[in-house]
């Protein structure tokens, strides 16, 4: 886990960032000439290549990370947020079509369409618990289900702009990123059990949560309007530190002691120290979106 893969909305590209060094030691361009529009929002790993889903143009495109080209490029429907995958089936949610598009890879084909909210934006799956969770933006709620039986699908009502939905590592909970954008109150963080789909506690952040990465008992979230990341300690469910980076963070991940966090405002990586809080910054692509260590 050498590399930082940084999805740029505006610029069309990937990023790609060796955090020994902290330095862009690469780039991938998603463009096939210079009038496309691309706009890579989601990113996952897909047999040790990166699997992306784009807004403007509507597709998965399979990249080669060796080589740094597109192995692949297949249109899946409109306005393609986010994806995750299990075994060679894709899971896409479209913004545009308030619906999953279950793709299968190798046969190039869709297998199923699931129903959710309104403008989903994002998409986690639990494989332990052959569960999916979704964060459907315009309904405020999430869309709960089992991939193996999606007969049995639940949405659940949380707070406004639910921007994220993400697992914890056991499985037993959901977080909830309920942004609030638009408004001058903070977010919060809903955190919901995955058993029998209560809302335990709800947790206030920072202005416009946007993303949050889990690491054990920690969640790391970047509140995207105000400059600011919360770190939410979930053995004792509140959050116990809040970091001013400034600009307008959107994705971020930790590795070992450093928080690496995409200014969307300024067009830079962050990476802060979680030790000590010292910061460092490179400029990376346009907009940066989402973002994968591998």
């Amino acid at each position: 886990m050498n590399n930082l893969f940084v999805c740029n909305g505006y610029s069309d590209n990937i990023s790609i960032v060796d955090i020994n060094s902290f330095k862009k030691v690469g780039g991938i361009s998603l463009k096939k000439d210079e009038n496309d529009r691309i706009g890579p929002h989601g990113i996952c790993i897909y047999n040790n290549k990166l699997l992306i889903a784009n807004n403007y143009s509507n597709s998965l495109c399979i990249i080669d990370i060796e080589n740094k080209i597109i192995e692949k490029d297949f249109f899946v429907g409109m306005n393609c947020n986010d994806v995750k995958v299990v075994n060679d089936n894709a899971y896409v949610v479209c913004g545009d079509l308030n619906n999953i598009i279950k793709y299968d890879i190798k046969e190039n084909e869709i297998k199923e369409e699931i129903p959710c909210g309104n403008m989903p934006h994002s998409i986690d799956i639990h494989e332990a618990l052959n569960s999916i969770v979704v964060s459907n933006m315009n309904s405020d709620s999430i869309t709960f289900f089992k991939y193996k039986d999606t007969n049995f699908i639940s949405n659940i009502r949380v707070g406004e702009y639910p921007t994220k939905a993400l697992f914890s590592e056991d499985g037993s909970l959901i977080l909830v990123c309920e942004s609030n954008i638009g408004s001058d109150k903070c977010g919060n963080i809903s955190i919901i059990s995955s058993k029998d789909l209560r809302i335990l506690h709800k947790i206030a952040v920072g202005n416009s949560p946007v993303d949050m990465f889990i690491e054990k008992n920690l969640c790391f979230v970047s509140n995207f309007g105000d400059g600011s990341i919360s770190i939410i300690d979930l053995s004792r469910f509140m959050e116990v530190s809040r970091i001013k980076v400034g600009g307008m963070p959107r994705g971020i991940v930790k590795h070992k002691e450093n928080i690496y966090i995409g200014d969307n405002y300024n067009n830079l990586l962050l990476c802060i120290n979680f030790s000590n809080y010292t910061k460092k910054a490179i400029f990376i692509g346009k907009e940066p979106t989402a973002m994968l260590l591998f």
